[in-house]
């Protein structure tokens, strides 16, 4: 961002050309503080508004401003020699305000929008008059990256001298409002909040494109890094399309956060996260107990680009609730750890196998595979704790795969629905028949069985227990039949042996 503050001396205005919208003239101001960058567009009509204010206000000059033509301001000479003027015109009154820079001045240039003082002043104005009310409605708000970036840079600056003279400008106003927040949500752009959807079956939101300009600057929203110090009581915490490793300081959430959700960023490591404000953050097994997030106690990762559970989820030591959705996780790993997990959530990624899942998730109490690569249950078949089990489209072709989910003895909650399975002849009777006598406590599919389900249910349980019995009683003949075999084989060899 810029710092109008630091390089006044670097900061240049220029009116490169005239552009025109529906036969309207538009003046094309460009702003140059430091590296930054940025257009404002005016129309003459602007030029003289803020003509007359900074002469009612500022004492400058009535005739520093090119006069007005009624005949031939449209002619093409006229433009430019207009052009030439009001850039003229700009510079002498960056000149003239360089020290004060009044708000009609700074709004005029846009400074309010790209730069760090001008900015935070603006929203510390903002707080100071609509602040106490709108925590009284609710203690949640939406912070733009950039608004974040300048509150962090203005940390390291000293206070300028336009906060003294006015204290509805004094940065106190930012810092006594975010400590009172309880959920905060980092947008990629100012007003973003209504097109998040958390709905992801969705595709009505409209999604922000994280590396390019923010508005007509050549700031980059995912170039600009942040801290989160100034919220001090901070419960919830949302970061939306913005990757975690543009975070430099979380300050004391690791100690108050109970709930953070990531969506549609670019992280593709847990550590990514846990260790978001950890520059030595690495591979090793060892991992810093400081940096514990002792409270938190649910996790949202959704639509992101993880592609495993590395082991730093560690770090989250009290996790209830873990929701990976729509990533690239290919198996489990290190939720052995997490002894206070109930829900996990992994749906839509690229799971093929649930091979011996009890010893990750021994207290699950629900478990959502939904839209992933699966064919075989065996590996679920000891989570005994779970009540709620999601295998909706996968690729579950055999109905005797149930029968490793049929014992769990606490499962209601059951869905199949877009597996192959779920096409074959009465494939809801068939389900329940695998659940014995508790098949009327089974919903499969969001539902429970009706009479008809549960009379064939019985049926096909009995005619495959009567053949489960028969198939053992021949077991069990041949078996006897083999050890006879080899009783008068030995028999026989035996006699030989005499006979010699």
């Amino acid at each position: 961002m810029s710092n109008y503050s630091q390089h006044s001396n670097e900061t240049s205005i220029s009116i490169p050309r005239i552009i025109t919208v529906d036969s309207v003239n538009y003046y094309e101001i460009m702003i140059k503080c430091g590296h930054v960058m940025w257009t404002a567009n005016r129309r003459y009509r602007d030029f003289d508004d803020l003509h007359n204010k900074l002469v009612q206000e500022r004492s400058v000059a009535k005739d520093k401003l090119p006069p007005k033509k009624v005949i031939g301001n449209k002619s093409p000479t006229f433009l430019k020699k207009r052009q030439e003027a009001l850039e003229q015109y700009l510079k002498e009154m960056l000149i003239f305000l360089k020290v004060t820079m009044p708000k009609e001045f700074v709004e005029f240039l846009e400074f309010h929008r790209y730069d760090i003082i001008f900015l935070t002043q603006n929203l510390a104005n903002s707080f100071f008059l609509r602040g106490e009310s709108f925590l009284a409605k609710s203690k949640k708000y939406g912070l733009s990256v950039l608004e974040l970036h300048a509150i962090s840079e203005r940390l390291k600056i000293p206070c300028p001298s336009t906060e003294s003279a006015d204290g509805t400008l004094n940065f106190s106003h930012i810092m006594d409002f975010c400590s009172q927040l309880e959920t905060a949500i980092v947008l990629p752009a100012k007003n973003s909040l209504p097109m998040i959807l958390y709905d992801d079956d969705s595709d009505k939101y409209i999604p922000h494109a994280l590396h390019k300009p923010i508005g007509s600057s050549n700031l980059i929203p995912s170039q600009l890094r942040y801290e989160l110090s100034v919220f001090k009581g901070l419960r919830n915490l949302i970061i939306y399309g913005i990757s975690t490793e543009n975070i430099e300081n979380v300050g004391g959430l690791r100690e108050s956060l109970v709930r953070i959700e990531i969506y549609k960023s670019e992280i593709k490591h847990i550590r990514q996260i846990t260790l978001c404000d950890d520059i030595h953050r690495n591979d090793t097994e060892e991992l810093d107990q400081s940096k514990l997030w002792k409270n938190l106690r649910h996790a949202v990762f959704k639509d992101n680009q993880l592609t495993e559970i590395d082991h730093s989820i560690r770090l989250f030591p009290n996790l209830k609730d873990l929701v990976l959705d729509k990533n690239q996780i290919g198996s489990i790993a290190h939720l052995s750890h997490l002894n206070n997990l109930q829900a996990l959530s992994l749906r839509s990624n690229r799971i093929a196998e649930c091979r011996d899942w009890h010893l990750q998730l021994g207290n699950l109490v629900s478990l959502n595979l939904s839209q992933n690569r699966i064919r075989l249950l065996e590996g679920l078949s000891k989570l005994y704790s779970l009540v709620n089990l999601d295998l909706s489209c996968n690729q579950i072709d055999d109905i005797n795969e149930i029968d490793h989910i049929g014992n769990l003895p606490l499962l209601e909650n059951l869905r199949l629905m877009g597996n192959p399975v779920a096409g074959s002849v009465d494939y809801r009777a068939r389900v329940l028949s695998r659940f014995g006598e508790r098949l009327q406590e089974i919903y499969l599919d969001n539902e429970k069985g009706n009479q008809t389900e549960y009379d064939t249910a019985l049926v096909l349980s009995a005619l495959r227990i009567s053949a489960q019995n028969s198939q053992r009683k021949l077991h069990s003949l041949l078996d006897t039949a083999a050890v006879g075999e080899k009783l008068s084989g030995a028999r026989s060899g035996s006699s030989s042996s005499g006979t010699r």
